[in-house]
């Protein structure tokens, strides 16, 4: 199926050139027939088609997708609108970031999946580091296993400066261990948007996450 065209990309491509209200307005009816609806329609599909990959999924396309509009009340950027459109496929939708699930985001520049646990509170963070800690031959065969890699290259996130005295001398084995938050992304480029099999190619890679989002669930349980 194909859920959109290239009026969607031309839209996306012009929002990011004109961040404005008077453009956006005046486009509201492209952004709601070539990008919203088909959006919304995309990601209930693609919900469906990872609820047998995410067992604690319960979620509809409401519960996930974000609002393009953004919140520029603390921000120095005050342009009124994301140049992308995503969703937060979790347990909680798009209000849980910590839990595993899939993020998805498409903007005219290219397509991103993205994984893992984004948003840790210090104790969840310290839950999985130590999970990592007292597991390390596990998780570090789960990370270096050549099919997360080539779908993902390794896992990110902001690190502590310091190291807290149960890791010393293990940071040097697994850096992973002063991360304040692990996940990962692959792009794709944006005709993929245009391509019939955009769910079954986001699927198969979403696969590949599959072990290390399990590792984090339980570490997190």
């Amino acid at each position: 199926m194909n859920y959109f065209n290239q009026a969607t990309l031309h839209f996306l491509r012009e929002l990011s050139k004109n961040n404005n209200k008077e453009w956006f307005n005046a486009n509201k009816g492209v952004y709601k027939e070539e990008v919203e609806t088909p959006f919304k329609t995309f990601v209930s599909d693609l919900i469906l088609k990872l609820q047998p990959l995410i067992p604690e999924l319960n979620v509809e396309a409401k519960d996930c997708v974000f609002r393009i509009y953004k919140d520029v009340r603390f921000s120095k950027d005050k342009t009124p609108y994301k140049n992308h459109v995503s969703a937060m496929i979790s347990k909680g939708g798009r209000k849980d970031k910590t839990t595993p699930g899939a993020y998805i985001q498409f903007s005219g520049e290219d397509i991103r999946l993205y994984s893992g646990s984004f948003t840790l509170t210090p104790k969840q963070c310290e839950q999985i580091r130590m999970a990592i800690y007292k597991n390390l031959d596990t998780f570090n065969k789960i990370i270096n296993h050549p099919n997360f890699i080539e779908t993902f290259d390794e896992i990110r996130g902001e690190k502590y400066k310091k190291i807290p005295s149960p890791y010393l001398g293990v940071t040097e084995k697994q850096p992973l261990l002063l991360n304040k938050s692990f996940y990962f992304y692959k792009k794709y480029k944006p005709e993929l948007a245009l391509n019939s099999d955009l769910i079954k190619t986001i699927i198969n890679d979403y696969k590949q996450a599959i072990p290390i989002n399990d590792f984090l669930k339980m570490a997190l349980k």
